[in-house]
């Protein structure tokens, strides 16, 4: 089967390798040049909800609106690191239950001690520590699945 590409005004033949890569890429530049810069809207008929999801990009600007403080050294490199990381988060979360999102939301985002979370919860204080460690490896088997690798454990 012939496949064919517009290189500038020119029809060029090619083969189906070269042709589904090339519009692999063309598709791969439409997204760098257009979606990840605009936010989008969900509407949920049935919730009768309404929500607007962030555009993928970032500016230093918002982001310092948003509370991020740079310090002086502080690469860009770092910054957009920590920030596709905390990306990876959020997906992550999204693969837990409501259970363990619960507990890494008490103990991370709502600042609470294990000790307060076992009292929450009407449990012993160790087994918040076990759950939270079975939490982590799954968090980092997730982490590890999308190809972010690091040297310090995670957990420890």
């Amino acid at each position: 089967m012939d496949r064919f590409i517009y290189i500038g005004k020119e029809q060029v033949q090619v083969s189906e390798e070269i042709y589904k890569e090339y519009y692999r890429m063309k598709r791969r530049e439409r997204y760098l040049e257009q979606d990840i810069k605009v936010g989008s809207i969900v509407v949920d008929a049935e919730a009768e909800t309404v929500d607007f999801i962030d555009s993928k990009e970032d500016s230093m600007e918002r982001l310092m609106e948003q509370g991020t403080y740079f310090e002086d050294e502080q690469l860009i490199e770092d910054i957009l690191c920590d920030k596709a990381t905390l990306l990876i988060l959020q997906e992550a979360m999204t693969a837990l239950n409501a259970e363990e999102q619960e507990l890494i939301k008490d103990l991370y985002y709502n600042d609470l001690t294990v000790r307060e979370v076992a009292k929450e919860k009407d449990i012993s204080h160790v087994a918040v520590v076990k759950r939270h460690k079975k939490v982590l490896d799954k968090l980092k088997k997730i982490f590890s699945k999308s190809g972010y690798q690091t040297t310090l454990p995670i957990g420890k």
